[in-house]
């Protein structure tokens, strides 16, 4: 008789010992997907980060494309300054005078179409202060 009540106590035991492993289960699963989020962000602020660098670059690739555009646009203003300066020292007198005068119509054209639609860079965005880092979260079991 002493083995029954062994044998019973045993069956509950099991029994008791299957249904907590049952009931944990979904917590780890839960673990896992909380993991798993915490990879996909982890990956998500790395890509962040190259696109940031990415941006960077064109940004400084940008402003330098613009700030030659401007020295083009400043040269073509003091070429035509030169014209004008040689058509009154009487470049465009003598013999064959109007070629030259057709001549300095030309380059006057071409260097003020050279100075329409230089882009502008746009007014650069007020830097916000940076966030402080998201403290991690505290995990909950």
């Amino acid at each position: 008789m002493q083995k029954l009540p062994f044998a019973l106590a045993f069956l509950a035991l099991s029994a008791v010992v299957a249904l907590a492993a049952r009931a944990s289960e979904p917590a780890r699963t839960a673990q896992a997907g909380t993991q798993g989020l915490e990879a996909r962000v982890a990956a998500l602020e790395g890509e962040l980060t190259v696109e940031k660098k990415r941006h960077d670059e064109t940004r400084a690739l940008l402003e330098q494309t613009v700030a030659y555009l401007e020295k083009q646009g400043k040269a073509g203003q003091a070429l035509l300054g030169v014209l004008d300066e040689c058509e009154q020292q009487g470049f465009a007198v003598g013999e064959n005078w109007q070629s030259r005068q057709t001549l300095l119509v030309g380059l006057r054209s071409f260097w003020n179409d050279q100075q329409a639609g230089v882009p502008k860079l746009p007014a650069q965005p007020q830097a916000k202060p940076a966030a402080p880092a998201r403290p991690p979260r505290a995990r909950e079991e």
